[in-house]
């Protein structure tokens, strides 16, 4: 029998999950480090795409990934005209815009420690320009992205097999 091993404990305890406000988000355009302050939502994942394969032999339907589409969404308060200015350039006949992401995840209360990872490629499928509504809110935006490029800068150790 195999010997579980674990830094964090033999049982996961409430204090080792992860506080999503201990997030933190930034940006790279053209050099320029800029930190999501605004942010209030962010999900990034791989798609696998995956073909069918069937054979002589075999009731089952087993299936081959052949590629993966990395894809996201991000979010938050519409405080700025930074992507109205970025959205620009592309829409008056010039170059669409790519930038990277970098988000880290660290809960002090946590023993799972730090993430960071790295989106590279990163492109918008649409560009916020306004969100007005006859309420008591306050103008928000939302867009999918996709991505070409990850990479995970430090995963968390509390865990580790």
């Amino acid at each position: 029998m195999d010997e579980t091993v674990s830094t964090v404990g033999s049982f996961l305890n409430g204090r080792d999950t992860i506080s999503t406000k201990d997030a933190k988000i930034y940006i790279t355009i053209k050099g320029k480090v800029i930190e999501l302050i605004e942010c209030n939502e962010f999900s990034a994942k791989l798609e696998k795409n995956k073909e069918d394969v069937q054979t002589l032999g075999s009731r089952w339907k087993h299936t081959k990934v052949t590629s993966v589409k990395g894809t996201g969404s991000l979010g938050g308060y519409l405080i700025s005209s930074n992507w109205t200015k970025y959205a620009l350039p592309y829409i008056q006949g010039g170059q669409d815009l790519y930038f990277e992401i970098t988000f880290t995840i660290n809960d002090p209360t946590s023993r799972a420690g730090t993430q960071t990872i790295h989106l590279g490629e990163v492109n918008l499928d649409d560009v916020p320009f306004a969100d007005f509504k006859a309420d008591d809110g306050v103008m928000e935006w939302k867009s999918d992205f996709t991505f070409e490029q990850v990479n995970l800068v430090t995963g968390f150790d509390g865990f580790d097999l």
